[in-house]
């Protein structure tokens, strides 16, 4: 008989997955609650502070979750932040920064004390870990750095009484750790990926315990009922398997959650029956009877671990994420939470073979995250679509709330307008969000509504916005600019640029075919007597159109290859200022509608341009070379050359008082202090590290006192500014 999946290896040791205690300064990005990151990447005060970050990943399954204990507090991802939240205050926000890829799942100990997140393989290092923390929820900082794991981590699961932390990944591995020292205590490849993983129970044999789990392998009919103990005579924990009864065809299944439910026992001399509860790729919820449930003290090899008892259709779209509440008042037996990729959440009622559906709510994007609330009153939910909702447990019919809303693809343009609280950001599918710092929460967006519908016919209508959204704003949002704090301006891929309402995100208006390519710069200019807009394109041109109108006034093709920056000039307004990845800047001058000044360097296509509010009022830009270069109109070289290190850099924005400029280089934003004296190099003053994947956009607020980044992550990051310090800098002027 076979006793579960083939062992292709024997169990890991230590040299398997080596655990690492947290130590100061061993993780160059630091960890634990700490988000103040001084120049160099050192932990503790500085003028640049990690305050917030924005949205919800919504990349994997299970990677929202509410805080057992009462606490009020929730468990998310945001790129490759483990984010603590509180569910009644939005400041209340902690940040947990240990990992060098995004999150892909997530783990809470039964009474909350330790938490657990594993991510992505690392890209920086061929065959690196997908690393696993453990996080001390009392000191908010890292326990334990688990490796082992070299491709996504899928499963992460505690066991009841917090002594084993079990983590599968993609690389077709188990590891299953001792979370008091960090120790592998159990370790196998399967022929397939674990697509299931459960513990369901324990039971006393002499001075250790016996620990029960379920597993399932991906696209495989078997599931297996085990048994991890400890092996006295070979010193080591073991795990026996024994296969559940299964049809004998047509039941092979993709799992992708599971739960066990445990019910009272039919008779008095009887165990409680244990039911595995899992859900599938299929859209059905199996049912699996588990042995031990008739008074059976051991797993018996020799006999079945369990039965197959229903298999219960629950939705279209695939089953991808399961939560077990407490009884309900109209019931005695607990009620089952089912999300699916139709994006409906369902309450089914039942037992055994015996099940019934009691309410459902729909909702925007496919549920990947299900977490009930202590008490069982309310439920966490969290959509694909980066949506996380607060949802009545009692009749899902009733109105939720929306918690967050996010980009579902990654954004590419941010602007502040005038008011320090209030910034629009753009992304890749066209949407455009605007956002109240006060909250952090969403005033306006181009895509989405804030209420919740609690019926069937809204998943039609989401799925036809959502067609309508993409091919109306085909191409993706690449560029923004704000209209006198009551409109933002957008410039796309299919080369429209489109002007929405900052307070309802209505379209108001379209210039159509703006140019032959993608628009991919953009500014504006509004007072009484002048009033104008002027777009540039990857094909090299640059348009200036009447706002008012909306009828085009005048065009330069000055520049060979795409604008990549464009800016009214800070002193007079009849001029702007253009780069391009063509290494040129230009001056344009609309009273005169002629370019008056050109700057060109040999090499490093410009990426980015500002200029300084100040005494001096240079053009500033950074181009992919990893230079900064500061000009003067009046002379034909730059005033001040300094290099980054030699990398690519993406952005840089001056501060309002013109003493400060934040740039963007990889995963990092980094902060200057500019020098009275011209032509003296900036200091760099701070580092900020959050991102996971190269920052695209850095902006200040009107007011100084804090930035925002965006990268490719999705993620979008809040720093409060604090004023200059001193520190090492890396420029070579």
């Amino acid at each position: 008989m076979v006793h579960g999946p083939e062992r292709l290896e024997e169990p890991m040791g230590n040299s398997g997955g080596v655990h690492v205690r947290a130590a100061e300064g061993e993780y160059e990005k630091g960890i634990g609650s700490n988000n103040r990151v001084r120049a160099g990447g050192e932990i503790g005060d500085g003028p640049l502070d990690l305050e917030h970050v924005i949205g919800y990943t919504g990349n994997s399954p299970r990677t929202f979750l509410a805080l057992p204990g009462g606490s009020g507090k929730f468990f998310k991802a945001m790129g490759s932040i483990a984010v603590i939240g509180d569910l009644i205050d939005p400041h209340k926000q902690r940040l947990l920064r240990a990992h060098d890829e995004p999150i892909s799942a997530l783990a809470t100990s039964r009474d909350g004390s330790l938490l657990a997140s594993g991510q992505l393989g690392s890209t920086r290092v061929p065959g690196y870990a997908a690393l696993v923390v453990i996080w001390n929820t009392m000191t908010q900082t890292a326990a334990f750095r688990l490796r082992g794991l070299t491709r996504r981590v899928v499963i992460l699961e505690f066991s009841d009484d917090m002594r084993f932390l079990a983590a599968a990944g993609e690389d077709c591995v188990l590891y299953i750790w001792d979370t008091a020292s960090g120790e592998v205590v159990f370790g196998k490849r399967y022929i397939k990926q674990l697509s299931l993983f459960q513990w369901v129970g324990t039971r006393d044999c002499g001075r250790r315990r016996v620990y029960r789990l379920a597993t399932a392998m991906c696209g495989i009919a078997e599931v297996y009922h085990g048994e991890l103990s400890f092996n006295a005579t070979r010193q080591q924990w073991q795990l026996v398997t024994v296969p559940v009864v299964m049809p004998a065809a047509g039941m092979a299944r993709n799992y992708k959650c599971s739960t066990l439910a445990i019910y009272a026992a039919e008779a008095p001399e009887e165990e409680p029956a244990k039911y595995l509860l899992a859900g599938t790729m299929e859209g059905d919820l199996l049912v699996l009877r588990l042995a031990g449930s008739r008074g059976e003290a051991r797993l018996d090899t020799t006999r079945p671990g369990g039965a197959y008892r229903a298999s219960v259709p629950v939705c279209s779209g695939g089953m991808l994420a399961v939560a077990l509440a407490p009884v309900t008042h109209d019931s005695d037996r607990p009620a089952v939470f089912a999300g699916g990729g139709d994006g409906i959440v369902r309450k089914i009622i039942g037992y055994d073979m015996r099940w019934k559906l009691h309410s459902q709510a729909q909702l925007d994007g496919p549920i990947i995250a299900l977490s009930c609330v202590d008490g069982g009153a309310e439920l966490l939910v969290g959509t694909s679509n980066g949506q996380t909702y607060r949802l009545l447990a009692g009749d899902l019919t009733l109105p939720g709330v929306l918690l967050t809303v996010s980009h579902v693809e990654k954004p590419t343009a941010l602007a502040f307008g005038t008011r320090p609280d209030v910034f629009a950001t753009a992304a890749a599918d066209g949407e455009v969000i605007i956002w109240d710092l006060s909250d952090y929460a969403a005033i306006a967006t181009t895509k989405r509504s804030s209420c919740i519908v609690p019926h069937e016919k809204a998943l039609a209508e989401s799925r036809s916005k959502s067609v309508q959204h993409s091919a109306k704003f085909g191409g993706g949002a690449r560029c923004l600019c704000w209209v006198a704090d009551v409109a933002v301006i957008v410039g796309y891929g299919d080369c429209h640029v489109r002007c929405f309402n900052s307070g309802s995100g209505d379209l108001e208006w379209t210039i159509p075919t703006a140019h032959r390519k993608p628009v991919s710069a953009i500014t504006c200019w509004v007072e009484t007597k002048l009033a104008y807009l002027v777009t540039g394109s990857l094909d090299g041109s640059v348009r200036v159109w009447n706002l008012s109108t909306r009828e085009m006034m005048m065009q330069f093709a000055e520049h060979l290859k795409g604008v990549t920056g464009l800016l009214i000039d800070a002193i007079n307004p009849h001029l702007f200022h253009s780069a391009g990845s063509d290494c040129a800047v230009f001056t344009h001058d609309i009273s005169k509608e002629k370019r008056t000044v050109g700057h060109m360097v040999r090499e490093g296509a410009f990426t980015g341009l500002t200029q300084r509010i100040d005494s001096e009022q240079e053009l500033v830009t950074c181009d992919a070379s990893g230079r900064v270069r500061f000009w003067d109109c009046d002379a034909s070289e730059p005033v001040l050359s300094i290099s980054i290190n030699g990398r690519s850099v993406t952005c840089v924005a001056i501060s309002p008082s013109g003493k400060y400029f934040a740039l963007c280089r990889d995963e990092m934003v980094t902060v200057f202090e500019l020098n009275v004296l011209a032509t003296a190099p900036p200091k760099r003053i701070a580092d900020g590290w959050a991102h996971s994947d190269v920052v695209s956009s850095v902006q200040w607020s009107p007011d100084e006192r804090q930035l925002v980044s965006i990268g490719i992550d999705s993620c979008i990051c809040v720093w409060n500014f604090f004023g200059s310090s001193s520190s090492p800098s890396d420029m070579k002027a």
